[in-house]
């Protein structure tokens, strides 16, 4: 049962995102307004609307967020940390206020770099990946086998993107060192979000603004040249650190078993 309706989602999200995508590319659609804008954006949304077209189909129950101060704060530090101790360690966090200050501007102001943050990715995914996804691989495969599973569907899903002219990653290339940290990066994070969104059980919320910070904290400083290695470093640091937690999980319910 859990299988097959993976598969159904993973049918589902393809067929909202690859197709749209594939259209753009093909015309040649420019990305940045009209109506080229408007179904990129949709498309992008297409894991959390499988998520939503999934929950209304089959009726399943969803997870209660827990109340508590404890996931938002780690959510939001575990999301700025790699990238911001990145930029740190290779010296160039004084040299960015300048750069932050023009992304904000150029998306904006204020308002509009934190509607961005928000939807460019957080609010467009979360609700399929650790909203729908999530829960049913770990419940199958437990914590590794589901990083290793949603790390692998969630770099394949961005594959188009390198291919699509007007994106990030097409700017950055899929055979550069770019190209290489963005997808190995995606398992470690995969754990960290395991970890707030179930661990911590702040669900889907903990995932949207752990994305959130990463994704704001990666554009206002971005770690540069040897940066991007020590970012993935820090990263799998941090996971590795979280990861023993799910063991003393596992250990505790056997023991009441």
């Amino acid at each position: 049962m859990i299988k097959r309706r993976l598969v159904e989602f993973g049918v589902i999200c393809l067929v909202l995102t690859w197709v749209p995508w594939g259209v753009l590319g093909v015309l040649g659609a420019d990305l940045d307004e009209g109506v080229g804008m408007l179904v990129f954006a949709l498309a992008a949304a297409g894991p959390s609307l499988a998520g939503l077209v999934m929950w209304l189909v089959h009726r399943e129950r969803r997870r209660v967020v827990r109340r508590s101060l404890v996931w938002p704060v780690a959510a939001v530090v575990l999301g700025a940390l790699p990238p911001l101790a990145a930029t740190a360690l290779t010296g160039n966090l004084p040299a960015l206020p300048d750069h932050a200050a023009s992304v904000v501007a150029g998306a904006g102001g204020i308002l509009g770099a934190t509607a961005y943050t928000f939807l460019a990715g957080p609010v467009s995914e979360e609700f399929g990946w650790r909203g729908y996804v999530q829960p049913r691989l770990r419940a199958y495969f437990g914590p590794l086998g589901t990083v290793g599973i949603l790390g692998t569907a969630w770099g394949v899903w961005h594959l188009p993107l390198y291919f699509l002219n007007g994106t990030g990653q097409h700017d950055d290339g899929l055979f550069t060192q770019e190209g290489l940290t963005f997808f190995l990066e995606l398992f470690p994070l995969t754990l960290v979000m395991l970890f707030v969104s179930e661990r911590l059980r702040g669900g889907v919320p903990a995932a949207i603004l752990l994305h959130a910070a990463w994704n704001l904290t990666e554009e206002l400083v971005p770690p540069l040249g040897a940066g991007v290695w020590l970012e993935v470093l820090v990263l799998t640091a941090v996971a590795a650190a979280l990861l023993p937690s799910w063991t003393a999980v596992g250990r505790r319910r056997r023991v009441t078993a």
